[in-house]
């Protein structure tokens, strides 16, 4: 998808949220209630986050500012990311720490919601076009994985995991993407879908095909090893949720979905859609993104073909299809012919890589 196309959507979504002088007023009063829990004296209260997702307040008090969030994740998924995010903060991790509230626990229920108070990290986010930028987020994404190793949540908790997992969402996409054929089917006069008819079946083969190949990699093997000691994933790692702080070290933050996983996933999620904004396959950048992450975090030849081999499958494409078919935003048939044509170049590419 196009710059100008995301910016479009993520102003849409900006202007959607936008609270109402009413609405900011009943997000300040549930925080002074939710606050009520946490020996902190308030001198003000802002709120960062509104609409219907997470909801973020700075509270500023007479010991410094501090964040408030309200979880919007399924209470047993929460759990897990506050009690992974307290084990690496406890360590050392550079993740903002958990205040625990009076009673020592290190979260209030409230309805539904859990509310967790962090400490406030001050910092600027980093600057993806500037190579020294892209080193460090990358180089904090292998802290992150390496501190990571160890987790387990306490008892009672559920364990969250990906191992294992991906054959299944490979095989889950390509019939989505099969089944988004029929809906094209029955709009004849839209360009978009005329396109998706003339021209998916090769991606959703090169989808089966993948599958294959990573069965047949070290993919299984990995996974079994990692059961004993799994690595966490940050599942939605980059410039929103990590931060140079002011300390001039790299802050990772926003936890809620982290999972058990391969650490490849996290780099196939950071790496793909940075290129995909370029409109080409710029292998310097690639290669500076593993690089850096790989001075922490070296990875083996074999490791890195599994990389490559995640990265072949049509994510980015299978992204725009389901904008227009499941979330129905009015896209223009160039943006596919775009995505068809990145993937093409993508996997070319990939497979000289993986050769």
């Amino acid at each position: 998808m196009s710059d100008e196309n995301k910016q479009i959507l993520n102003e849409a979504s900006e202007e959607e949220y936008v609270l109402s002088p009413e609405e900011e007023q009943r997000l300040i009063s549930l925080a002074e209630t939710i606050l009520k829990n946490w020996e902190v004296t308030v001198t003000q209260i802002e709120v960062v986050q509104g609409g219907q997702m997470a909801l973020v307040w700075k509270i500023h008090t007479s010991e410094g500012p501090i964040c408030l969030k309200r979880i919007h994740r399924p209470e047993k998924k929460a759990l897990f990311s506050i009690n992974a995010q307290n084990y690496l903060a406890l360590k050392g991790t550079r993740v903002p720490g958990i205040i625990p509230n009076k009673h020592g626990v290190l979260y209030t229920k409230h309805g539904p919601f859990l509310f967790v108070v962090y400490e406030w990290i001050e910092g600027r986010p980093f600057e993806l076009t500037v190579q020294e930028d892209l080193e460090f987020i990358m180089k904090g994404l292998a802290e992150f994985h390496t501190a990571s190793i160890g987790y387990r949540p306490p008892d009672g908790i559920p364990i969250f995991t990906k191992l294992g997992r991906w054959p299944n969402h490979y095989i889950k996409r390509c019939q989505q993407m099969e089944t988004w054929k029929l809906m094209a089917q029955t709009m004849p006069e839209d360009p978009f879908s005329q396109l998706y008819l003339a021209e998916i079946d090769p991606f959703i083969q090169e989808g089966r095909s993948t599958l294959a190949r990573l069965l047949q990699s070290e993919y299984p093997a990995w996974v079994s090893e990692l059961k004993g000691s799994p690595t966490l994933c940050h599942q939605d790692y980059g410039t929103g949720n990590s931060l140079l702080g002011d300390d001039g070290q790299i802050w990772v933050i926003d936890l809620d979905t982290v999972s058990f996983d391969l650490p490849i996933r996290d780099l196939r999620k950071m790496i793909i859609p940075l290129l995909d904004t370029t409109g080409v396959w710029n292998e310097e950048q690639f290669h500076i993104m593993i690089n850096a992450y790989e001075s922490i975090s070296p990875l083996t030849e074999k490791q890195k073909e599994i990389m490559f081999i995640d990265m072949l499958f049509p994510y980015e494409l299978y992204d725009v299809i389901r904008e227009r078919y499941v979330r129905k935003t009015p896209l223009l048939e160039t943006e596919l012919a775009e995505a068809f044509e990145y993937e093409r170049i993508k996997s070319g590419a990939l497979n000289q890589l993986i050769k």
